[in-house]
Protein backbone atom coordinates (compact mmCIF):
# COMPACT_ATOMS: atom_id res chain seq x y z
CA UNK A 1 0.00 0.00 0.00
CA UNK A 2 2.98 2.43 0.96
CA UNK A 3 4.57 1.59 -2.40
CA UNK A 4 1.31 2.27 -4.31
CA UNK A 5 0.46 5.37 -2.44
CA UNK A 6 4.01 6.68 -3.32
CA UNK A 7 3.43 6.25 -7.25
CA UNK A 8 0.63 8.04 -6.49
CA UNK A 9 2.33 10.88 -4.68
CA UNK A 10 4.80 11.26 -7.37
CA UNK A 11 2.09 11.16 -10.49
CA UNK A 12 0.32 13.90 -8.59
CA UNK A 13 3.42 15.81 -7.90
CA UNK A 14 4.22 16.01 -11.33
CA UNK A 15 0.34 17.43 -12.08
CA UNK A 16 0.67 19.63 -9.15
CA UNK A 17 3.91 21.56 -9.17
CA UNK A 18 3.38 22.76 -12.73
CA UNK A 19 0.04 23.91 -11.60
CA UNK A 20 1.65 25.68 -9.04
CA UNK A 21 4.11 27.24 -11.23
CA UNK A 22 1.44 28.28 -13.60
CA UNK A 23 -0.62 29.95 -10.88
CA UNK A 24 2.98 31.89 -9.40
CA UNK A 25 3.55 33.01 -13.01
CA UNK A 26 -0.55 33.94 -13.72
CA UNK A 27 -0.04 36.34 -9.94
CA UNK A 28 2.70 37.72 -10.90
CA UNK A 29 1.96 38.95 -14.36
CA UNK A 30 -1.87 39.56 -13.84
CA UNK A 31 -2.14 40.46 -9.85
CA UNK A 32 1.35 42.45 -9.43
CA UNK A 33 1.75 42.67 -13.39
CA UNK A 34 4.64 45.99 -13.63
CA UNK A 35 2.97 47.87 -16.79
CA UNK A 36 1.19 51.54 -15.67
CA UNK A 37 -1.82 52.63 -17.08
CA UNK A 38 -1.56 54.69 -20.38
CA UNK A 39 -2.65 58.16 -20.43
CA UNK A 40 -3.82 60.35 -23.29
CA UNK A 41 -4.71 64.31 -24.43
CA UNK A 42 -6.15 63.69 -27.76
CA UNK A 43 -5.00 66.01 -30.69
CA UNK A 44 -1.34 68.37 -30.18
CA UNK A 45 -3.54 71.25 -28.64
CA UNK A 46 -1.44 73.72 -26.06
CA UNK A 47 -4.17 76.04 -25.91
CA UNK A 48 -7.17 75.35 -23.45
CA UNK A 49 -10.58 75.30 -25.19
CA UNK A 50 -13.95 75.24 -23.53
CA UNK A 51 -13.42 71.91 -23.11
CA UNK A 52 -10.37 68.96 -22.66
CA UNK A 53 -10.99 65.32 -23.27
CA UNK A 54 -8.40 62.85 -21.17
CA UNK A 55 -8.40 59.26 -22.29
CA UNK A 56 -7.03 56.38 -19.57
CA UNK A 57 -6.42 52.96 -20.75
CA UNK A 58 -5.32 49.92 -18.32
CA UNK A 59 -5.51 46.44 -20.32
CA UNK A 60 -4.48 44.42 -17.32
CA UNK A 61 -6.07 44.09 -14.15
CA UNK A 62 -7.77 47.34 -15.11
CA UNK A 63 -7.98 51.44 -13.74
CA UNK A 64 -8.37 51.67 -10.19
CA UNK A 65 -8.50 55.69 -10.04
CA UNK A 66 -8.27 59.01 -12.35
CA UNK A 67 -7.35 62.38 -11.11
CA UNK A 68 -6.58 65.83 -12.87
CA UNK A 69 -4.99 68.36 -11.40
CA UNK A 70 -4.05 72.01 -12.51
CA UNK A 71 -0.78 73.79 -11.10
CA UNK A 72 -0.54 77.58 -11.54
CA UNK A 73 1.72 80.66 -9.29
CA UNK A 74 2.20 77.99 -7.00
CA UNK A 75 -1.75 76.62 -5.82
CA UNK A 76 -2.80 73.20 -6.78
CA UNK A 77 -6.25 73.20 -8.13
CA UNK A 78 -7.89 69.56 -8.08
CA UNK A 79 -10.65 69.39 -11.60
CA UNK A 80 -11.06 66.11 -11.51
CA UNK A 81 -10.60 63.17 -9.13
CA UNK A 82 -12.43 59.39 -9.42
CA UNK A 83 -11.93 56.17 -7.67
CA UNK A 84 -13.95 52.94 -9.47
CA UNK A 85 -15.84 50.70 -7.68
CA UNK A 86 -14.73 47.81 -10.52
CA UNK A 87 -12.15 47.81 -12.65
CA UNK A 88 -12.20 49.91 -15.83
CA UNK A 89 -10.34 49.28 -19.23
CA UNK A 90 -10.79 52.18 -20.85
CA UNK A 91 -12.01 55.30 -19.45
CA UNK A 92 -12.62 59.00 -21.06
CA UNK A 93 -13.47 62.03 -19.45
CA UNK A 94 -14.10 65.46 -20.91
CA UNK A 95 -13.78 68.58 -18.69
CA UNK A 96 -15.61 72.21 -18.66
CA UNK A 97 -13.34 74.82 -18.57
CA UNK A 98 -15.99 77.49 -18.90
CA UNK A 99 -16.72 78.96 -16.62
CA UNK A 100 -13.15 79.31 -15.88
CA UNK A 101 -12.82 76.85 -12.86
CA UNK A 102 -12.21 78.22 -9.23
CA UNK A 103 -8.81 78.78 -8.33
CA UNK A 104 -7.80 79.48 -11.63
CA UNK A 105 -6.79 82.19 -13.94
CA UNK A 106 -5.99 82.80 -18.03
CA UNK A 107 -2.54 82.59 -18.73
CA UNK A 108 -0.33 78.97 -18.38
CA UNK A 109 -0.73 76.62 -16.17
CA UNK A 110 0.93 72.91 -15.58
CA UNK A 111 -1.71 70.31 -16.71
CA UNK A 112 -1.19 66.75 -13.93
CA UNK A 113 -3.48 63.41 -14.44
CA UNK A 114 -2.76 60.65 -12.89
CA UNK A 115 -3.82 57.54 -13.07
CA UNK A 116 -3.67 53.90 -10.30
CA UNK A 117 -4.11 50.57 -11.57
CA UNK A 118 -5.37 47.33 -9.35
CA UNK A 119 -1.92 45.91 -9.63
CA UNK A 120 -1.73 44.22 -6.05
CA UNK A 121 1.70 45.48 -5.90
CA UNK A 122 0.24 48.68 -4.78
CA UNK A 123 -1.01 49.77 -7.82
CA UNK A 124 0.87 51.34 -10.74
CA UNK A 125 0.52 54.60 -11.39
CA UNK A 126 1.20 56.73 -14.64
CA UNK A 127 1.53 60.59 -14.44
CA UNK A 128 0.94 62.89 -17.59
CA UNK A 129 1.53 66.36 -17.06
CA UNK A 130 1.51 69.13 -20.28
CA UNK A 131 2.10 73.23 -20.00
CA UNK A 132 -0.96 74.76 -21.55
CA UNK A 133 -1.98 78.19 -21.80
CA UNK A 134 -5.76 78.70 -20.41
CA UNK A 135 -7.77 81.78 -22.25
CA UNK A 136 -10.93 82.81 -21.79
CA UNK A 137 -10.95 86.03 -23.37
CA UNK A 138 -12.67 86.66 -27.10
CA UNK A 139 -10.47 88.00 -29.72
CA UNK A 140 -10.84 91.72 -30.27
CA UNK A 141 -12.04 92.01 -33.99
CA UNK A 142 -11.80 95.88 -35.18
CA UNK A 143 -13.41 97.14 -38.69
CA UNK A 144 -11.91 99.90 -40.09
CA UNK A 145 -13.17 102.86 -41.78
CA UNK A 146 -17.06 103.23 -42.53
CA UNK A 147 -19.22 100.25 -43.96
CA UNK A 148 -19.92 100.90 -47.63
CA UNK A 149 -23.36 99.92 -49.12
CA UNK A 150 -23.84 96.79 -50.29
CA UNK A 151 -25.93 95.94 -53.63
CA UNK A 152 -28.03 93.04 -52.82
CA UNK A 153 -26.49 90.92 -55.43
CA UNK A 154 -23.44 92.58 -55.01
CA UNK A 155 -19.80 92.30 -53.88
CA UNK A 156 -18.89 93.62 -50.40
CA UNK A 157 -15.02 94.22 -49.15
CA UNK A 158 -14.10 95.10 -45.74
CA UNK A 159 -11.32 95.39 -43.45
CA UNK A 160 -10.75 94.77 -40.08
CA UNK A 161 -7.62 94.11 -37.60
CA UNK A 162 -7.16 91.26 -34.90
CA UNK A 163 -5.92 91.30 -31.82
CA UNK A 164 -4.85 87.72 -31.69
CA UNK A 165 -4.27 84.63 -33.69
CA UNK A 166 -7.21 82.66 -34.61
CA UNK A 167 -8.38 79.92 -36.02
CA UNK A 168 -10.93 81.40 -38.55
CA UNK A 169 -11.90 85.19 -38.87
CA UNK A 170 -14.22 86.61 -41.62
CA UNK A 171 -18.07 88.01 -42.24
CA UNK A 172 -21.01 85.74 -41.87
CA UNK A 173 -23.68 86.62 -44.58
CA UNK A 174 -26.76 84.84 -43.69
CA UNK A 175 -26.01 81.40 -43.81
CA UNK A 176 -22.79 81.68 -45.97
CA UNK A 177 -19.24 82.57 -44.65
CA UNK A 178 -16.74 84.36 -46.41
CA UNK A 179 -12.89 84.05 -44.83
CA UNK A 180 -10.54 87.21 -44.61
CA UNK A 181 -7.20 87.02 -46.12
CA UNK A 182 -4.16 88.38 -43.87
CA UNK A 183 -2.89 91.58 -45.41
CA UNK A 184 -0.13 92.91 -43.24
CA UNK A 185 0.66 91.80 -39.65
CA UNK A 186 -2.98 91.76 -37.88
CA UNK A 187 -4.45 93.57 -40.54
CA UNK A 188 -7.40 91.41 -42.81
CA UNK A 189 -9.17 92.02 -46.26
CA UNK A 190 -12.49 89.98 -47.04
CA UNK A 191 -14.86 89.71 -49.77
CA UNK A 192 -18.04 88.62 -49.69
CA UNK A 193 -21.22 88.33 -51.58
CA UNK A 194 -24.80 89.60 -50.47
CA UNK A 195 -27.03 87.00 -52.52
CA UNK A 196 -29.56 88.21 -55.51
CA UNK A 197 -32.07 86.14 -53.16
CA UNK A 198 -31.45 87.96 -49.81
CA UNK A 199 -34.45 87.98 -47.37
CA UNK A 200 -34.18 92.16 -46.12
CA UNK A 201 -32.57 92.60 -43.29
CA UNK A 202 -30.20 89.52 -44.05
CA UNK A 203 -27.68 89.40 -41.12
CA UNK A 204 -24.25 90.83 -41.39
CA UNK A 205 -21.48 89.79 -38.71
CA UNK A 206 -18.22 89.81 -38.57
CA UNK A 207 -16.86 86.60 -36.78
CA UNK A 208 -13.41 85.46 -34.90
CA UNK A 209 -12.60 82.19 -32.94
CA UNK A 210 -8.68 81.70 -31.32
CA UNK A 211 -7.47 78.52 -31.01
CA UNK A 212 -9.04 78.09 -27.53
CA UNK A 213 -12.54 78.38 -29.22
CA UNK A 214 -13.41 81.58 -27.86
CA UNK A 215 -15.97 83.38 -30.43
CA UNK A 216 -16.41 87.04 -30.85
CA UNK A 217 -19.08 88.88 -32.91
CA UNK A 218 -18.42 92.18 -33.99
CA UNK A 219 -20.72 94.89 -34.94
CA UNK A 220 -21.00 94.96 -39.15
CA UNK A 221 -23.89 96.48 -40.16
CA UNK A 222 -23.07 97.96 -43.68
CA UNK A 223 -26.79 99.27 -46.25
CA UNK A 224 -27.94 97.03 -48.25
CA UNK A 225 -29.40 98.25 -50.95
CA UNK A 226 -32.43 96.38 -52.74
CA UNK A 227 -31.88 95.99 -56.97
CA UNK A 228 -34.68 96.02 -59.21
CA UNK A 229 -36.12 92.54 -60.61
CA UNK A 230 -36.51 92.49 -63.97
CA UNK A 231 -38.63 89.52 -65.27
CA UNK A 232 -38.60 87.55 -68.15
CA UNK A 233 -40.03 85.38 -70.48
CA UNK A 234 -38.49 82.75 -72.26
CA UNK A 235 -41.15 80.79 -74.55
CA UNK A 236 -39.95 77.07 -75.36
CA UNK A 237 -40.49 75.76 -78.67
CA UNK A 238 -39.97 72.15 -79.98
CA UNK A 239 -37.14 73.21 -82.00
CA UNK A 240 -35.76 74.69 -79.12
CA UNK A 241 -36.49 70.95 -77.37
CA UNK A 242 -35.10 69.24 -80.79
CA UNK A 243 -31.72 71.39 -80.65
CA UNK A 244 -31.24 71.11 -77.05
CA UNK A 245 -32.34 67.91 -75.14
CA UNK A 246 -30.36 65.64 -77.24
CA UNK A 247 -26.65 67.38 -76.05
CA UNK A 248 -28.20 66.28 -72.33
CA UNK A 249 -29.46 62.81 -73.34
CA UNK A 250 -25.82 62.04 -74.78
CA UNK A 251 -24.22 63.30 -71.39
CA UNK A 252 -26.73 61.13 -69.38
CA UNK A 253 -28.58 58.69 -70.70
CA UNK A 254 -31.12 57.58 -68.09
CA UNK A 255 -32.71 61.02 -68.75
CA UNK A 256 -35.80 59.49 -69.72
CA UNK A 257 -39.65 60.85 -70.51
CA UNK A 258 -40.79 63.30 -73.10
CA UNK A 259 -38.64 66.53 -74.26
CA UNK A 260 -40.88 68.88 -71.63
CA UNK A 261 -40.10 66.40 -68.83
CA UNK A 262 -36.76 65.95 -69.83
CA UNK A 263 -35.98 69.54 -69.75
CA UNK A 264 -37.55 70.33 -66.25
CA UNK A 265 -35.15 67.73 -65.02
CA UNK A 266 -32.27 69.32 -66.29
CA UNK A 267 -33.53 72.49 -65.33
CA UNK A 268 -33.88 71.63 -62.25
CA UNK A 269 -31.94 68.50 -61.10
CA UNK A 270 -29.02 69.37 -63.19
CA UNK A 271 -29.33 72.72 -62.61
CA UNK A 272 -28.83 72.51 -58.65
CA UNK A 273 -26.07 69.94 -59.44
CA UNK A 274 -23.90 72.03 -61.61
CA UNK A 275 -24.22 74.55 -59.04
CA UNK A 276 -22.27 72.32 -56.70
CA UNK A 277 -20.00 71.46 -59.03
CA UNK A 278 -19.34 75.93 -59.23
CA UNK A 279 -18.84 75.83 -55.63
CA UNK A 280 -16.57 72.73 -55.92
CA UNK A 281 -14.20 75.04 -57.96
CA UNK A 282 -14.56 78.22 -55.77
CA UNK A 283 -12.98 75.84 -52.59
CA UNK A 284 -9.52 77.27 -52.72
CA UNK A 285 -8.38 80.71 -54.15
CA UNK A 286 -5.12 82.42 -54.40
CA UNK A 287 -4.22 84.41 -50.72
CA UNK A 288 -3.47 87.59 -52.94
CA UNK A 289 -5.14 89.62 -55.70
CA UNK A 290 -4.03 88.28 -59.35
CA UNK A 291 -5.97 90.87 -61.25
CA UNK A 292 -5.67 94.76 -61.68
CA UNK A 293 -8.04 97.35 -63.17
CA UNK A 294 -11.42 96.76 -64.00
CA UNK A 295 -12.67 93.47 -65.72
CA UNK A 296 -13.23 92.87 -69.55
CA UNK A 297 -16.62 92.73 -71.27
CA UNK A 298 -16.67 90.67 -74.55
CA UNK A 299 -15.57 93.26 -76.79
CA UNK A 300 -18.04 94.42 -79.14
CA UNK A 301 -21.12 92.56 -77.41
CA UNK A 302 -24.79 93.33 -76.98
CA UNK A 303 -26.43 92.21 -73.17
CA UNK A 304 -28.86 90.06 -74.10
CA UNK A 305 -29.98 89.12 -70.42
CA UNK A 306 -29.25 90.46 -67.10
CA UNK A 307 -27.91 89.08 -63.56
CA UNK A 308 -30.79 88.35 -61.54
CA UNK A 309 -33.70 88.25 -64.16
CA UNK A 310 -36.79 86.45 -62.92
CA UNK A 311 -36.82 83.78 -65.64
CA UNK A 312 -40.37 82.45 -66.70
CA UNK A 313 -40.28 79.79 -68.84
CA UNK A 314 -43.29 78.92 -70.50
CA UNK A 315 -44.22 76.25 -73.47
CA UNK A 316 -47.28 76.69 -75.75
CA UNK A 317 -48.16 79.90 -73.46
CA UNK A 318 -48.15 77.60 -70.39
CA UNK A 319 -46.24 78.60 -67.24
CA UNK A 320 -43.82 75.23 -66.66
CA UNK A 321 -40.87 76.44 -64.41
CA UNK A 322 -39.25 79.82 -62.81
CA UNK A 323 -35.28 79.90 -62.80
CA UNK A 324 -33.09 83.10 -61.33
CA UNK A 325 -30.08 83.92 -64.18
CA UNK A 326 -26.67 84.15 -62.24
CA UNK A 327 -24.99 85.61 -65.14
CA UNK A 328 -24.92 88.36 -67.53
CA UNK A 329 -25.44 87.05 -71.61
CA UNK A 330 -23.33 88.75 -73.97
CA UNK A 331 -24.02 88.06 -77.54
CA UNK A 332 -21.55 89.11 -80.93
CA UNK A 333 -20.54 87.53 -83.57
CA UNK A 334 -20.81 83.64 -84.51
CA UNK A 335 -17.96 81.92 -82.36
CA UNK A 336 -16.99 85.39 -81.19
CA UNK A 337 -12.99 85.09 -79.24
CA UNK A 338 -13.68 84.87 -75.95
CA UNK A 339 -11.37 87.10 -73.87
CA UNK A 340 -10.08 86.26 -69.66
CA UNK A 341 -11.38 89.13 -68.30
CA UNK A 342 -8.83 89.70 -66.05
CA UNK A 343 -5.53 87.59 -65.22
CA UNK A 344 -6.30 84.60 -63.41
CA UNK A 345 -5.76 80.70 -62.79
CA UNK A 346 -7.56 78.41 -64.51
CA UNK A 347 -9.61 76.03 -61.92
CA UNK A 348 -11.79 74.57 -64.62
CA UNK A 349 -12.26 73.71 -68.18
CA UNK A 350 -15.04 71.14 -69.72
CA UNK A 351 -17.98 70.32 -70.07
CA UNK A 352 -20.61 71.78 -67.22
CA UNK A 353 -23.77 70.07 -67.59
CA UNK A 354 -26.44 73.48 -68.20
CA UNK A 355 -23.32 75.89 -68.90
CA UNK A 356 -21.96 73.80 -71.70
CA UNK A 357 -18.32 74.01 -72.32
CA UNK A 358 -17.15 76.08 -69.76
CA UNK A 359 -14.12 77.70 -68.51
CA UNK A 360 -13.36 79.00 -64.89
CA UNK A 361 -10.89 81.49 -63.33
CA UNK A 362 -9.38 82.32 -59.82
CA UNK A 363 -8.50 86.11 -59.47
CA UNK A 364 -7.70 85.57 -55.64
CA UNK A 365 -8.85 86.91 -52.35
CA UNK A 366 -12.26 84.43 -53.42
CA UNK A 367 -12.89 85.91 -56.80
CA UNK A 368 -13.73 83.75 -59.80
CA UNK A 369 -14.98 84.34 -63.09
CA UNK A 370 -16.94 82.11 -65.17
CA UNK A 371 -17.61 81.78 -69.10
CA UNK A 372 -19.87 79.27 -70.02
CA UNK A 373 -21.80 78.08 -73.59
CA UNK A 374 -18.50 77.59 -75.34
CA UNK A 375 -18.00 76.13 -79.01
CA UNK A 376 -14.49 75.65 -77.98
CA UNK A 377 -12.28 75.88 -75.04
CA UNK A 378 -8.39 76.76 -76.21
CA UNK A 379 -6.60 76.02 -72.68
CA UNK A 380 -6.28 73.40 -69.78
CA UNK A 381 -6.98 73.73 -66.37
CA UNK A 382 -4.02 75.38 -64.19
CA UNK A 383 -2.82 77.63 -66.64
CA UNK A 384 -2.15 80.66 -65.44
CA UNK A 385 -3.81 83.42 -68.00
CA UNK A 386 -3.39 87.06 -68.31
CA UNK A 387 -5.85 89.83 -68.74
CA UNK A 388 -7.23 89.36 -72.27
CA UNK A 389 -5.99 85.90 -73.21
CA UNK A 390 -7.89 84.19 -75.30
CA UNK A 391 -9.72 81.25 -73.43
CA UNK A 392 -11.99 80.03 -76.10
CA UNK A 393 -15.05 81.20 -78.75
CA UNK A 394 -18.59 81.76 -78.04
CA UNK A 395 -21.50 78.59 -78.33
CA UNK A 396 -24.66 77.29 -77.84
CA UNK A 397 -23.76 74.51 -75.73
CA UNK A 398 -25.71 73.04 -72.68
CA UNK A 399 -28.40 74.70 -72.24
CA UNK A 400 -28.20 77.83 -75.22
CA UNK A 401 -30.71 78.68 -77.23
CA UNK A 402 -28.15 80.09 -79.49
CA UNK A 403 -24.49 81.27 -79.91
CA UNK A 404 -23.38 83.79 -77.11
CA UNK A 405 -21.32 83.88 -74.06
CA UNK A 406 -22.90 83.13 -70.23
CA UNK A 407 -20.32 85.53 -67.92
CA UNK A 408 -20.86 85.17 -64.45
CA UNK A 409 -18.64 86.11 -61.22
CA UNK A 410 -18.68 84.36 -57.81
CA UNK A 411 -17.55 85.14 -54.57
CA UNK A 412 -16.35 82.04 -52.73
CA UNK A 413 -19.20 80.26 -54.64
CA UNK A 414 -21.78 83.06 -54.75
CA UNK A 415 -22.53 84.26 -57.43
CA UNK A 416 -22.61 88.24 -57.93
CA UNK A 417 -23.41 90.91 -60.30
CA UNK A 418 -19.95 91.55 -63.23
CA UNK A 419 -21.86 94.66 -63.93
CA UNK A 420 -19.79 95.89 -60.78
CA UNK A 421 -16.29 94.45 -61.46
CA UNK A 422 -16.78 95.91 -65.26
CA UNK A 423 -16.94 99.70 -63.19
CA UNK A 424 -13.27 100.90 -62.85
CA UNK A 425 -15.47 103.94 -60.17
CA UNK A 426 -16.71 101.00 -58.52
CA UNK A 427 -13.30 98.99 -58.04
CA UNK A 428 -11.49 102.27 -57.49
CA UNK A 429 -14.29 103.10 -54.91
CA UNK A 430 -14.49 100.05 -52.70
CA UNK A 431 -11.19 98.03 -53.52
CA UNK A 432 -8.35 100.16 -54.49
CA UNK A 433 -8.71 103.26 -52.60
CA UNK A 434 -8.91 100.98 -49.55
CA UNK A 435 -5.79 98.40 -50.30
CA UNK A 436 -3.22 101.44 -50.22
Amino acid sequence: MKIKAKKLFKKIRWVLIPALIAGVVWLAIVKFEFSKPVLLLPGEKTVLGRTLTLQAFDRGTGLAEVRVEAEQAGRTIELFSEKFSRPLPTFEKTLAFRPIPAGLVDGELLLRITARDRSWKGGNRAVLEKKMILDSRPPRMTFLGPARPVNSGGTGVAEYTLDEETTLSGVQVGGAFFPGVPEDGNRFIVYYAVPQSSPTGIPLIGVAEDPAGNRTNASFRPAIRTAKVRKDTISLSDKYFADVIPYFKNLDPSLQGTDLEVFLTVNRVQRAADFEKVKAACRESAPKALWSGAFLRLPGSKTMAGFGDHRRYAYKGKEIDNQIHLGVDLASVKESPVPAANAGRVVFAGPLGIYGLTVMLDHGLGLFSMYSHLSRIDLAASKDVAKGEILGRSGSTGMAGGDHLHYAMLVRGVFVNPAEWWDAHWIRDNIENRMK
